[in-house]
């Protein structure tokens, strides 16, 4: 991650972006819909500012997925993977199981959701562009075009985890984060818990690396013996919010945002704190 992300999408998004251009100049003007009265200098702005920043594209969840996959191919195919077993508090069967989702993973837009999450924070909102921002866990680059699409900067992002086909991950182990204290105003941890055998050891080294008044976002799907054996990994179940709050003791200053299961239909468990220090 030593490299700017600036060059991480420079032809295949400049090339949508042209597309959807010559659609706006052609069909979608005027007609039905919101387009319907757009006046010609509206129309020419848009152009312009899709001309002047391609990357709005990532706004699109299909641009995100079908650039992810893309690169994701393209990274497999070059035997770019690069992975690490991460220390004893490694669930067994961790690795093993994320590589084959990590050839999927691109088609899992699940990570915005943690994103807008996120940029609905004020303090976050208004300095968006200037957050040092880590990713843990993304399996798939379609995490950091979530992070980019709402607007973080390329430059202040990072990205880990315990395997990693991108050059913009680096591989490492959550109960041991390389990186210093005090290093990230936001930290997103998606889906990362439930193969985690010491979570608070986990969350120490959230809290860590976050500066004091960080904001971390943390996701997991609800588990149970039922739900998720652990013939394939041996996995610690997440159930509730209540449950993941606890793992951060008194380091809560504040809860933004909390999210519980109601199972059957409904899985995700979320919530996003400030950090105390």
């Amino acid at each position: 991650m030593s490299r700017s992300l600036a060059s991480l999408l420079p032809g295949s998004v400049k090339e949508l972006a042209k597309g959807f251009i010559g659609a706006f100049s052609g069909r979608l003007i005027p007609g039905k819909g919101p387009f319907e009265h757009t006046t010609g200098a509206t129309r020419r702005r848009i152009r312009f500012e899709l001309w002047r920043d391609p990357e709005a594209l990532l706004q699109l969840r299909v641009v995100r997925q079908l650039v992810a996959n893309d690169r994701a191919r393209h990274f497999f195919s070059q035997n770019a993977l690069r992975k690490t077993n991460g220390g004893k508090d490694v669930a067994r069967g961790t690795v093993e199981h994320n590589l084959d989702g990590a050839r999927r993973a691109a088609d899992y837009d699940r990570p915005m959701l943690m994103a807008n999450v996120a940029c609905a924070i004020e303090k976050v909102r208004r300095n968006i562009d200037r957050m040092d921002v880590l990713s843990i866990g993304p399996r798939s680059e379609i995490e950091l075009f979530a992070l980019r699409a709402v607007g973080f900067t390329w430059e202040h992002i990072k990205a880990m985890d315990l395997l990693a086909y991108s050059p913009y991950v680096q591989t490492g182990d959550v109960h041991a984060i390389p990186f210093p204290d005090n290093s990230f105003d936001v930290l997103f941890l998606g889906w990362v818990l439930a193969y985690s055998k010491d979570q608070r050891k986990a969350i120490r080294e959230v809290i860590r690396v976050l500066r004091p008044g960080g904001i971390a976002v943390v996701a997991s799907d609800y588990s149970s013996d039922e739900t998720h054996t652990r013939t394939v990994v041996d996995s610690t179940h997440m159930q509730t919010s209540e449950q993941m709050l606890g793992l951060f003791g008194d380091h809560v200053q504040y809860v933004y945002f909390r999210h519980d299961p109601q199972m059957p239909d409904v899985h995700m468990i979320m919530v996003a704190v400030e950090i105390r220090k």
